[in-house]
């Protein structure tokens, strides 16, 4: 995958996550990315979760500022607007 299209996949997965955090999607997609869901996990290391990318893209440290933030839309606009990939495209 080229950096060109990583970004894209990145801002896109913003996007959509500053959409269901204010909650134009629905409850269900809210409460799946709130971890509400019930059920055991197997052993091991955590998997990587949608929301730990979101948080460090956003440059938050919990869910609950990246969700302050996906709530103002132009702030939220802004921040999709400036993300950058790992090689400063």
């Amino acid at each position: 995958m080229s950096a060109k299209d990583c970004g894209k996949f990145m801002k896109r997965k913003l996007r959509y996550a500053g959409h269901v955090m204010r909650g134009s999607s629905g409850p269900l997609l809210q409460l799946s990315l709130e971890k509400k869901i019930e059920g055991k996990r197997g052993q091991g290391r955590p998997r990587r979760n949608w929301m730990d990318d979101v948080k460090e893209w956003s440059g938050s440290t919990s869910y609950g500022d990246t969700k302050r933030k996906a709530e103002n839309r132009e702030e939220c606009r802004d921040m999709v607007a400036n993300l950058r990939t790992e090689d400063g495209t």
